[in-house]
């Protein structure tokens, strides 16, 4: 059983071989979908786990348009994007920086130039971020979704998007900037 597509098949069936082969498989990548997502290791196992169980109860409906992984992925992040927005209300946030935040905007040039460091050493400095940003950036820049997109399921504005990018980038820069000192 070596395709995704008889591996999917046999799950479909219940197999649970082919369950236990699928998580295999994928649980290494989705769950460095959840940990970029959550503030701690348990979190991400909880979201991982919740992800296993949606996708194998929606997998009838993976129609193969793309590849078994990146359905997935899009399983995870959403899973991962709702759990975390879910506990948003706990803050008290009012994006006072909105109309001043672009003024802090950072290019992916700049954040290149600190050069040297290990995607393990940047996911530690994207930890450190408050929820709000942390949240956006990886929305952004490692899954590709819109300011648009961005402000669509979060319920905020395009403005507030572009801004908490902007200040995640700036609060990365600075303590990667402290941290080399």
């Amino acid at each position: 059983m070596s395709s995704d597509e008889e591996l999917v098949k046999q799950c479909i069936k219940n197999n649970r071989e082919a369950q236990k082969m699928l998580f295999e498989k994928y649980a290494s990548k989705m769950m460095g979908i959840c940990l970029r997502y959550t503030a701690s290791h348990e979190d991400a196992k909880d979201i991982l786990q919740d992800g296993f169980v949606k996708v194998f109860t929606q997998l009838e409906k993976f129609e193969f348009k793309s590849s078994l992984q990146t359905w997935m992925s899009r399983v995870f992040t959403n899973l991962a994007i709702n759990r975390v927005t879910r506990g948003e209300s706990k803050y008290s946030y009012v994006d006072i920086d909105e109309q001043v935040g672009l003024a802090y905007e950072e290019t992916d040039e700049d954040l290149g130039k600190w050069g040297g460091l290990t995607p393990q050493q940047v996911m530690v400095y994207v930890k450190q971020l408050p929820e709000i940003y942390r949240l956006v950036l990886n929305m952004y820049a490692v899954d590709g979704f819109s300011h648009q997109e961005i402000a669509d399921k979060l319920g905020i504005s395009v403005g507030s998007s572009k801004s908490r990018l902007s200040r995640a980038r700036v609060i990365l820069k600075e303590n990667i900037r402290k941290d080399s000192e």
